[in-house]
């Protein structure tokens, strides 16, 4: 039989102890009493900074006899869980099946439905990925944009040059799928068992080149360069062809759109179709920065500086009341702050990490939560202009170049300018300006009134040495397509709506997921009988803003 154990306290160092030993240790009898051993799940318990710990659980096979149920230290045994298979029925028809986006929600879209035959075309409107990384390297060294092929546009999507965060609270089926595709095409395997999985943007830019090959190899087409820039529909509102930017069109049955939250233009072509949208709250701020060791420092006690823990990481709230609240998001631990720019005239940071966490510095994001009511606007696309405006503000804060304009946290909380920047990971460069001018009144106030706050949780986190970076602005879509239960658009037949850019995700493994669940009802809607584990229901509030 096989069985589960859970809430397994370790020591520091205890975790790289045979998985046997530690079993005949808790449950009793010899290590050969115990057979196929799997780490299933490792987290971090730091609550008491002296005495900080991991929980695990292990699954494994014996012949013994055991007492189910809890066990004396918390402990849990129970037997453990049947995966089941990711079978599929082919469809009696393949569809033709056009895609717009290779990040995660378009390249698990495309990975499903080749798991029932469908073989999909692939539109990403940036490079593949060495010349997308060669033009990031551009702008990160010489501050010069190039509009379609930077840190937000290029095979892999946005989430290529982020953290690689795989962490999510969706409880979907398809989340192992994710984890374990990833791992097929060369993430480490502990991302299987870690309660915070991540990848970093070095591994997850050689999977997603691996991952498009083998999709290649499948019977995928993959078209770079390939910007959609208009849908052909029938006289019904039915969905006939996606139309390229070079004139070319794509006759298609369904038309998957997953191109992420910042392809403006795109969201405007829609929208004069009519396709049916509407605004969708968000959140906007800066990026705050601080040395690794003061997080540490904070988080671990004493215990800082064990090689058996990973940079510590944190995540901050405080709410204000009448909806609103500021927040950390997406905390990069060892990691650095970039800048992403998709549009000419504009400045946009964000948090990327590579796998080692190694680079000194931990930075998050510090927000606070934008209204549809703030946007100043009943246009649907109000949020987006709302992002454009202050994005172009911080364009002139850096003294209209791609740096990103700074302030020390205590000279933002003083109101005055910053004579002296403290150190930062920050590419391309830091212009000390006065973050006022870049920021909306109701943002910068409850960022200020937070930090005080955060500095009791986070000791140092107001320190001399934290800097801020402005504009954080595209958290997620500041709209959301309406689709109905079957994944299609409300307004138009054929059009799927997918993802983070669609308002159906808010990270790599719930847009992953998202992919996976469009491939789904297109499948169904072709005929195919769909197996578990996939046929869980997820609604979009779950799947959203899942940092």
């Amino acid at each position: 039989m096989r069985y589960l154990l859970s809430n397994l306290p370790l020591n520091l160092g205890e975790e790289a102890l045979d998985l046997a030993e530690l079993l005949a240790h808790t449950l009793g009898g010899p290590r050969t009493d115990y057979r196929a051993m799997t780490l299933e799940r490792r987290s971090l318990d730091a609550r008491h900074k002296g005495a900080i710990r991991f929980l695990a659980a292990l699954s494994f096979e014996s012949d013994r006899p055991f007492e189910l149920g809890p066990l004396p230290g918390g402990l849990k045994l129970e037997p453990a869980p049947v995966t089941a298979p990711y079978a599929v029925a082919q469809p009696p028809r393949k569809p033709r099946v056009v895609i717009v986006g290779s990040g995660p929600a378009g390249t698990f879209c495309a990975l499903r439905l080749l798991d029932y035959g469908i073989e999909p075309i692939v539109l990403e409107r940036g490079p593949a990925m060495g010349e997308r990384v060669q033009a990031i390297a551009g702008l990160w060294k010489e501050a010069v944009l190039d509009p379609e092929a930077n840190a937000q546009f290029g095979e892999g999507g946005a989430g290529t040059f982020s953290d690689g965060k795989l962490t999510t609270r969706i409880g979907h089926p398809a989340t192992r799928y994710v984890l374990e595709t990833f791992v097929r095409f060369g993430a480490n395997p502990r991302i299987l068992y870690l309660a915070k999985p991540h990848v970093g943007t070095d591994v997850i830019r050689r999977c997603a080149v691996l991952i498009r090959k083998s999709a290649e190899a499948r019977g995928a087409q993959y078209r770079f360069k390939a910007q959609l820039a208009d849908v052909r529909f029938d006289t019904q509102g039915r969905v006939r062809a996606a139309v390229l930017a070079s004139g070319e069109e794509l006759p298609c049955e369904a038309l998957v759109l997953a191109p992420g939250h910042s392809a403006r233009d795109t969201f405007e072509m829609l929208h004069g179709h009519g396709v049916a949208m509407r605004q969708k709250p968000f959140a906007m701020g800066v990026r705050v920065e601080h040395p690794q060791d003061l997080i540490d420092r904070s988080q671990y006690g004493p215990s800082a500086g064990h090689p058996s823990l990973p940079a510590a990481d944190y995540k901050l709230v405080c709410n204000f009341g009448l909806n609103r609240a500021a927040y950390s998001f997406c905390m990069c631990p060892g990691g650095e702050v970039i800048q992403c720019a998709s549009e000419p005239g504009g400045v946009v940071v964000n948090g990327m990490s590579h796998e080692k966490r190694d680079s000194g510095f931990a930075n998050s994001g510090l927000v606070a939560k934008v209204n549809t009511a703030d946007f100043g606007s009943d246009h649907l696309l109000g949020g987006m202009y709302f992002q454009r405006t202050w994005e172009q503000a911080a364009f002139r804060a850096a003294g209209e170049t791609y740096g990103a304009p700074a302030m020390s946290v205590q000279d933002f909380m003083k109101g005055r300018p910053s004579g002296h920047l403290p150190r930062t990971s920050f590419k391309p460069f830091a212009v000390a300006a006065d973050l006022k001018t870049c920021l909306p009144d109701f943002i910068r106030e409850q960022l200020a009134g937070a930090v005080p706050s955060f500095d009791k949780k986070i000791h140092g986190f107001a320190s001399r040495e934290a800097i801020l970076l402005a504009i954080e602005s595209r958290t997620s879509s500041p709209i959301q397509l309406l689709r109905g239960e079957d994944g299609q658009s409300v307004s138009h037949r054929g059009l799927y709506p997918c993802g983070e850019g669609a308002g159906f995700a808010g990270g790599i493994t719930s847009a992953a997921v998202d992919g996976i669940r469009v491939a789904e009802w297109i499948a169904q809607a072709a005929g195919a009988t769909v197996f578990l584990p996939f046929e869980k229901q997820v609604r979009a509030g779950d799947l959203a803003n899942e940092y």
